[in-house]
């Protein structure tokens, strides 16, 4: 009994010794990857008590400084988002009062940053007709060619005779041929005449939208001119107290040249 109970304990022994060193292996494309690396110590973490561990080559990277704290009286703050804005008293805008086609002023189309003086043409507008209306108006031209050409004959006529016919009559005739030369100078600068756009200010050019050829619309913005010496920089908060303790929004306007601040509601 003692030698068949060492034989079964030798060859469990030997079973042992063969099976323990395998390992167990995934099948093809199951393999999962070796254990993940531990976390650096070093490195940017959140500690257990919701706190963050930032290390100083972590501070220097993302631009964070500190310093010591102190305790000292300084004056409130507070930033508010804006944007800044021309003075209206030093600004304009330059818009066509028709519709038509661009032509270049009498130094070309001016570029932003360009510095421009009050009164100076920076382009020129062709107003657009339809061919109809333009016939109707060179047709109404014709006619009052005509008409003018006949006045000044009669009155010709009455003035070689002065002598029978009644100076109220030459008046007439003279007055109706004037008439008939400035209905002709009207209705021929229509068809001839195209609209200056002018500066309304001195200043830069802070935006063109124009070419030369482009046709615009009436009221088109095409050209701003500021000041850049004279701006005004508005933002809105939205949670300041009024005298009252009620919370209402207040925009509020600095200028940014004279250093004056006002404050406006927003109009109801």
């Amino acid at each position: 009994m003692k030698r068949a109970s060492l034989h079964r304990l030798a060859w469990l022994g030997v079973v042992l010794a063969l099976v323990g060193p395998l390992t167990a292996q995934a099948g093809e494309g199951h393999d999962h990857g070796g254990a993940p690396a531990a976390p650096s110590a070093n490195g940017p973490q959140r500690q257990p008590d919701g706190s963050v561990f930032l290390p100083k080559p972590a501070q220097r990277q993302l631009g964070v400084r500190t310093m010591v704290a102190a305790e000292a009286e300084l004056p409130r703050s507070v930033e508010l988002n804006g944007k800044v804005l021309m003075d209206p008293n030093a600004g304009g805008k330059v818009q066509p009062l028709n519709a038509g086609r661009i032509e270049p002023g009498p130094r070309g189309l001016p570029n932003p940053g360009q510095v421009v003086r009050k009164g100076e043409v920076l382009a020129y507008v062709v107003p657009s007709t339809a061919p109809i209306e333009r016939s109707n108006q060179s047709a109404q031209l014709a006619e009052l060619r005509a008409a003018k050409s006949l006045a000044d004959k009669r009155v010709a006529r009455l003035k070689e005779l002065s002598d029978t016919v009644p100076r109220k009559d030459i008046e007439a005739a003279e007055s109706e041929a004037a008439s008939l030369a400035e209905r002709m100078a009207a209705v021929g600068g229509g068809l001839a005449t195209r609209e200056a756009l002018v500066a309304p200010v001195s200043g830069v050019i802070a935006s063109a939208h124009v070419v030369a050829g482009q046709v615009v619309d009436a009221r088109e913005l095409l050209f701003e001119i500021i000041d850049p010496s004279r701006l005004r920089i508005e933002a809105l908060a939205c949670l300041l107290y009024t005298s009252r303790g009620s919370r209402k929004p207040r925009r509020w306007q600095h200028d940014a040249t004279r250093h004056a601040r006002s404050s406006r509601r927003p109009d109801r």
